[in-house]
């Protein structure tokens, strides 16, 4: 084992105790509204910010495309 991976296992193995300590949901609506004001501000200048909110727009969006999905898979 490199003195890299154990750093990085010692980093993964200490995170789970800082977000028991907080309200996880709560760290969730931070980053989204950090998330959001950012590509409002920019609109979408293309930097990781707004890279990471497209994604998580994506995400958060998907569960409306599903019906569509559904319906196509029973017709066929």
């Amino acid at each position: 084992m490199t003195p890299q991976t154990k750093s990085t296992l010692a980093t993964e193995s200490a995170l789970p105790n800082i977000l028991g300590s907080t309200d996880v949901c709560a760290v969730m609506r931070e980053q989204l509204e950090y998330l959001i004001d950012h590509a409002t501000e920019h609109i979408e200048c293309g930097c990781p910010e707004c890279q990471r909110y497209l994604r998580v727009r994506s995400i958060l969006l998907e569960i409306f495309s599903e019906p569509r999905k559904r319906a196509l898979v029973k017709a066929a």
